[in-house]
């Protein structure tokens, strides 16, 4: 087994969902939502993980000044080879957004809200 390494940088991307990572920080991209991670997310030596951030839920139509709220958020995971597994919860309601499958280097499909 490996030891623990960090998540590979670059580019993923999947149904619904895309992720940009560098050794600094983490951007993630949904249909209707984005987050971020500051630092690495590291991988243990099965490959998963567990990072928490901010989310800021995107709506259609006009917003109010300043925006909607950064809400904590926890990612948790696994990768294997090129494919990453992970659920997004945001921990302030327990509100879970969802499950996503990625590939490393792959062109999102995002649905974004308008």
């Amino acid at each position: 087994m490996a030891p623990d390494s960090n998540l590979k940088a670059g580019r993923w991307g999947g149904p619904h969902v895309a992720m940009t990572v560098t050794s600094e920080r983490t951007e993630i991209e949904f249909d209707c939502g984005e987050a971020s991670v500051d630092g690495t997310i590291v991988l243990d030596r099965d490959g998963a993980f567990t990072a928490t951030g901010t989310f800021v839920q995107e709506r259609p139509g006009p917003t109010t000044p300043g925006g909607p709220p950064r809400r904590p958020m926890r990612l948790t995971g696994g990768v294997k080879d090129d494919t990453m597994d992970m659920r997004v919860m945001l921990t302030d309601q327990n509100e879970d957004i969802g499950s996503f499958t990625l590939a490393f280097g792959a062109d999102p499909r995002l649905v974004k809200c308008k």
